[in-house]
């Protein structure tokens, strides 16, 4: 009867549902030959399995929302950088900032979405934004500025780690983030602009057990349609780009490298640069001062770009030309070190042009600063990682220290493998959380069957449950010897036998035993 019920569990929504009666008749009509008291059983098993679904659609919902990182202005437009704002008509500041919102950054859209056609109402309706926002008041030479760190998660492709990579068939990036640094002295404001995103081709890295699973990029998509659409909106939003590459250029990195490096040459637009730096074996023992040569390599790129710099009259001394577009695999840990190297170089000399530096005068010598800034980065790094990843950020040790710690190393590897659990066990009810909260799926009263109730191979139980006893019996085997040696060396060896080649075969079935999204069926490669 369950199936059945579970079959025609949605014809009748108990919130649409007036009297029971007519309910249980309009079911009649499908099934006339089944008695009234059998609809009734099924009537009350489709309510149940209703009221099972709503709780785990409201455990979702929180569980997005207790994810830190939400921000909201009623006053400022989080969704615009300082030079989008100050190069806007007076018909656009007078927009309410639902209108004019950046609509890649606005997290809270589709629940918007029936505000959005009410103008009446839009001062009641604010963008919110998902990513990081750090401020504070600093004083150098006395002189005191406000120093800003704003990064904008994109809801275009948004995801966790290993369910969303690369770009869909419009050119958005997974994990694509718009990170401004910002400073406000004596009336002047100045920000540097830069973004990071997935490698843009179609790939995918679905977990499946292993600690890395393979990437895997595809073979039937138009790659370099994908690419030129990412491109053609960067260019037109953000200017000339300069891609920093930071993957590994060998092992499983290298296609990815490589089918970068290829559709960028192919692409052949002048206003695109691309550096692969293969940050790992650069940087390897430790050897991190060697980002410095990465620096050099960029430094006159870097000035050529410039800042966005406004004086206290409002005049525009200068615009950004272009952004850096820094991407490691997940565009976390690897991308933010590099990020803050960039950052406090730009901010070096806005210092300078407003007067707060003295010519000379090193940003890496205010140690009350360079406090505040080294631990603000490493926050950044450590909210957008647990937004994607699930776990806070490695390697910020660098970021908040300069160095590489044999502490941070061993706080790295614990990270990992926390990451390790969530990527594998966790993630499919991290994703279905994010797409239902973004509207990619809408919950439907009428449908008949429910994604969430499809139920799981034998295999998923079964499998582990060997392996956990076979194994159990090998330890007692050894604790309580039998007989004779040989007696117990079989016992053991039968046991050893039947543990390792469960955990082999759970392995060659990995992607049955991972945690896989439910809600949104559709292969997350286009």
């Amino acid at each position: 009867m369950w199936k059945l019920a579970m079959t025609e569990r949605m014809t009748c929504s108990p919130s649409t549902a007036s009297p029971q009666r007519s309910c249980l008749q309009s079911r009649k009509m499908f099934h006339p030959q089944l008695s009234q008291d059998q609809y009734l059983v099924y009537w009350a098993q489709s309510i149940w399995w209703q009221l099972q679904d709503n709780k785990t659609f409201l455990a979702m919902l929180s569980s997005v929302l207790s994810v830190d990182g939400f921000y909201f202005s009623t006053t400022y437009d989080l969704t615009h950088t300082l030079q989008r704002l100050a190069n806007t008509s007076p018909e656009f500041q007078e927009m309410s900032l639902l209108e004019r919102a950046d609509q890649r950054f606005v997290w809270n859209g589709h629940l918007l979405r029936e505000l959005s056609a009410q103008p009446e109402v839009h001062r009641f309706a604010l963008p919110v934004l998902h990513g990081f926002i750090n401020m504070h008041s600093c004083s150098i030479n006395g002189k005191y500025f406000d120093w800003i760190l704003i990064s904008r998660r994109s809801c275009f492709r948004a995801g966790v780690r290993y369910y969303v990579r690369g770009i869909d068939s419009e050119g958005h990036a997974a994990n694509f983030v718009e990170t401004e640094q910002i400073v406000h002295y004596g009336g002047s404001r100045a920000s540097f602009v830069q973004t990071r995103g997935s490698i843009p081709v179609f790939w995918s890295q679905r977990p499946n057990l292993k600690y890395k699973p393979l990437p895997q990029i595809s073979k039937a998509a138009n790659h370099m349609d994908g690419f030129q659409r990412h491109f053609d909106s960067q260019v037109i939003i953000y200017g000339k780009q300069v891609i920093i590459n930071l993957v590994n250029q060998k092992g499983s990195e290298k296609p990815l490298e490589q089918a970068f490096a290829t559709m960028v040459s192919s692409l052949g637009n002048g206003m695109i640069r691309y550096i692969a730096f293969d940050f790992h074996k650069e940087c390897r023992h430790m050897r991190w001062d060697r980002l410095s040569i990465l620096m050099e390599q960029v430094a006159e790129m870097q000035d050529e770009l410039g800042y966005f710099l406004v004086d206290s009259a409002g005049k525009v001394m200068t615009n950004q030309e272009g952004v850096f577009r820094s991407n490691c695999m997940d565009c976390l840990d690897r991308t933010n070190v590099v990020q803050s190297l960039l950052a406090r170089r730009s901010l070096q000399a806005q210092l300078q042009r407003l007067g707060v530096l003295h010519v000379g005068q090193k940003l890496e010598e205010q140690d009350e600063f360079e406090k505040i800034y080294k631990n603000a980065w490493a926050d950044n790094a450590n909210a957008c990682a647990k937004q994607y990843a699930g776990t806070g950020a490695l390697k910020t040790d660098f970021t908040r220290t300069g160095k590489r710690t044999q502490l941070g190393l061993i706080m790295d590897g614990w990270n990992s493998l926390i990451r390790y659990y969530k990527n594998n066990f966790s993630d499919g009810f991290r994703q279905d959380s994010i797409d239902l909260f973004l509207g990619n799926y809408s919950v439907d009263e009428l449908e008949s069957h429910s994604p969430l109730s499809v139920p799981r191979d034998w295999k998923f139980l079964a499998l582990p449950i060997i392996m956990v006893v076979a194994f159990s019996m090998c330890i007692i085997c050894l604790l309580m010897a039998g007989d004779t040696w040989t007696e117990t060396l079989a016992y053991v060896l039968f046991w050893g036998v039947a543990s390792i080649g469960t955990f082999f075969i759970i392995l060659f079935n990995g992607k049955d035993f991972v945690d896989a999204p439910r809600l949104v069926q559709k292969e997350k490669i286009d």
